[in-house]
């Protein structure tokens, strides 16, 4: 995710704040033939693509800006910066269509054709086709509730970061991503080249080589050659629970594993380990 101003400065589907930005080249991503697993789940076609859809809306994380029934909350309170509230789904999504939708996680663009900011859409850009029908047949079953959120009001010190460059709208993320990802290694990595790209890139950096310190933040999150140290065993409590090795405190670790992580399936957090630790060198 994108700390620090862009992520205080979230204008989500329903704000009408910001400037208009180039849509970026081809609104469709180059499908991968892979996604993720499919977990097994009783009943007809349709009941099951749901349950993936749900799976999938709890671990790519949208419950994680739009609180657990999707139903937005406020997600900055300073008159100064910026107040906004994170999107109510469940009122929003109706007036999409399915490709609109499809356009907003892919690309950062509303249905209006206006840019998202700090929406994380250059991780989805090359969300599998099965995997993002599954997501938004989901999303199509969430019945309207809670309140519709009033837009976000920017104050002087929010705009002064917009014109000062420091925060930029997603479209310009999702065009210098698009072709970048983990690094691509023989030996049939792809589905966990693909996952990852899609979970784990939102802190530990598209290529998954971790983030600079900054004198906002002096323990940025690491390269993921760190998993290199893990067992097996290590590494599924580790997604599970967010308790690293050498009983160390991880705040940010421990509410996205539990809340997100958990929901990865055992084959899953097997195929990502093997191919961070390939990706480390390290032989087991």
């Amino acid at each position: 995710m994108r700390f620090g101003l862009a992520a205080l400065v979230m204008l989500l589907l329903v704000s009408g704040c910001g400037g208009d930005a180039p849509e970026p080249d081809g609104a469709q991503a180059v499908q991968p033939p892979i996604g993720f697993e499919r977990a097994a789940a009783a009943g007809p076609d349709e009941v099951r693509l749901i349950a993936h859809g749900a799976r999938l809306a709890r671990v790519l994380g949208c419950q994680g800006c739009h609180g657990a029934d999707l139903t937005g909350h406020i997600w900055e309170d300073d008159p100064d910066f910026a107040v906004l509230y994170t999107s109510n789904l469940t009122r929003v999504l109706p007036g999409y269509s399915d490709a609109a939708l499809e356009r907003a996680i892919r690309l950062g663009v509303r249905a209006d054709g206006s840019p998202l900011w700090a929406m994380p859409s250059e991780i989805f850009t090359h969300l599998a086709a099965e995997d993002m029908t599954a997501l938004t047949a989901y999303l199509r079953t969430l019945p309207p509730a809670g309140e519709d959120h009033p837009r976000i009001a920017i104050g002087p010190a929010g705009r002064a970061a917009i014109e000062r460059g420091e925060l930029r709208p997603t479209p310009e993320y999702v065009a210098e991503n698009r072709a970048l990802g983990p690094l691509a290694l023989d030996g049939g990595h792809d589905q966990a080249r693909y996952m990852t790209r899609a979970t784990c890139a939102e802190c530990h950096s598209i290529d998954l080589t971790g983030e600079v310190a900054t004198p906002d933040n002096d323990s940025p999150p690491p390269d993921l050659i760190v998993v290199g140290a893990y067992t097996r065993g290590q590494f599924h409590h580790l997604l599970r629970t967010g308790e690293p090795v050498g009983e160390r405190e991880l705040e940010l670790m421990a509410e996205v594993s539990r809340g997100r992580f958990a929901h990865f399936t055992d084959g899953e957090v097997d195929a990502i380990y093997d191919y961070l630790i390939a990706r480390a060198g390290v032989e087991r």
